[in-house]
């Protein structure tokens, strides 16, 4: 009797393995997703603003001695260069 009951149990384990795995893996690819959609509004959101806070932590370095003139000019230059091209880019909120 306890034979046949450990038949039946892997021939309901071994038919639902596969049905396991799929779900598994149609899981995996759902959540992949789901990320890669939100860095991609993060990306957008968040960008002008994280390069603002560097210039504000790059100007703290320089007042307090840990960078030299000629490195918070080439740090901010870059900086501003970066966020006047995200800017032209983005579309005017008033064409809106």
């Amino acid at each position: 009797m306890e034979n046949i009951e450990q038949s039946i149990l892997w021939q309901i384990m071994d038919a639902s393995i596969w049905q396991w795995i799929g779900l598994l893996v149609a899981l995996m690819i759902l959540v992949g997703l789901i990320i890669r959609v939100r860095t991609l509004f993060r990306e957008d959101e968040d960008s002008t603003a994280v390069d603002h806070q560097l210039l504000s932590q790059i100007t703290d370095l320089h007042r307090e001695g840990d960078l030299t003139a000629d490195e918070y000019r080439s740090i901010k230059g870059r900086l501003i260069q970066k966020l006047d091209e995200r800017l032209s880019t983005e579309p005017s909120k008033t064409e809106e």
